[in-house]
């Protein structure tokens, strides 16, 4: 799971018209939507098109399917749990739009220049294998860049922003606080020059490098009582404030051992400069690369 990020997957089999099944399906948590995870042994052309539209078709119009699935399964709740979810949001959730992950040894050019034209979100990620001297096998991961022939006004994405973030139900005080905690990374990240861009997406504003989610602000997967909003950064481990000698006024934090995602809550606009150290860490963490070169 760590391969396609913050996923909650449940291997259930689910049989469609036609006697197809489903392998593997689960729900993106940051993005919060359904996710189909279609696995082939062979390089992807264009065929792989038809074979995967009936199992978006089938998801995007069975929310309640899903739903029972999800709901008989103990360990699949438990992550939802982990990120505060319950059945409602759950239920929500799994009416959005499905996206589908194609894992293969290798995508062919006529579908990844395709895949920005189709109707349905579908991500390619590349695995290869190599046998090893001590007689084991080493395994790549790849995401290839999908090409666009296009301009990219040719496909209609969903824009957001605080207003927006309103009218899906996010209260004006959890907006302010996240406008606050926003202006405090964004000088943060111009003061430290850590190369990371922020980019609005449905109720979440992810810190990303390249496809590469760094930190992230996070307005939904939070405490609705006390209107926290969650600052998620993605590590190797969980750091420990006192030892690092780092003063910050929160509400509460968490490690989530299984993601890599440390996170910690603010109900209040608060100064993240004494985080600067474990941002800058986890910007190495996630890209490899040090601060400035």
């Amino acid at each position: 799971e760590k391969m396609i990020g913050s996923v909650a997957l449940l291997n259930h089999q689910i049989i469609i018209p036609g006697g197809k099944r489903i392998d593997i399906w689960g729900l993106d948590l940051l993005d919060f939507r359904p996710i189909i995870v279609e696995l082939k042994n062979e390089v992807c052309g264009l065929e792989v098109i038809p074979q995967i539209l009936p199992y978006y078709t089938f998801v995007k119009s069975n929310p309640d399917t899903l739903k029972f699935k999800a709901l008989s399964n103990t360990k699949f709740m438990n992550k939802l749990k982990d990120f505060e979810i319950d059945k409602d949001k759950l239920s929500n959730g799994l009416e959005e739009d499905p996206k589908v992950i194609l894992i293969a040894p290798g995508f062919k050019d006529e579908l990844l220049e395709t895949t920005d034209f189709i109707k349905f979100n579908i991500e390619p990620i590349k695995i290869t294998r190599y046998n090893s001297e001590d007689n084991g096998y080493l395994v790549s991961i790849d995401k290839p860049q999908i090409t666009s022939i296009a301009p990219k006004t040719v496909r209609v994405m969903e824009d957001w922003d605080w207003n927006k973030y309103i009218k899906e139900g996010i209260s004006k005080k959890k907006v302010e606080i996240g406008k606050g905690l926003k202006e405090e990374l964004d000088t943060i990240i111009r003061a430290e020059e850590i190369d990371v861009d922020p980019i609005f997406r449905k109720l979440y504003i992810p810190y990303q490098s390249g496809r590469n989610n760094v930190f992230w602000l996070s307005l939904e997967y939070t405490s609705w009582e006390t209107g926290d909003v969650l600052l998620n950064i993605k590590l190797d481990k969980k750091p420990d404030l006192k030892a690092e000698g780092i003063e910050i006024e929160h509400t509460k934090e968490g490690w989530n051992d299984e993601y890599g995602d440390y996170r910690i809550f603010f109900n209040k606009v608060t100064d993240l400069s004494p985080l600067v150290p474990i941002l800058k860490r986890s910007y190495e963490y996630i890209t490899g690369a040090k601060i400035g070169d």
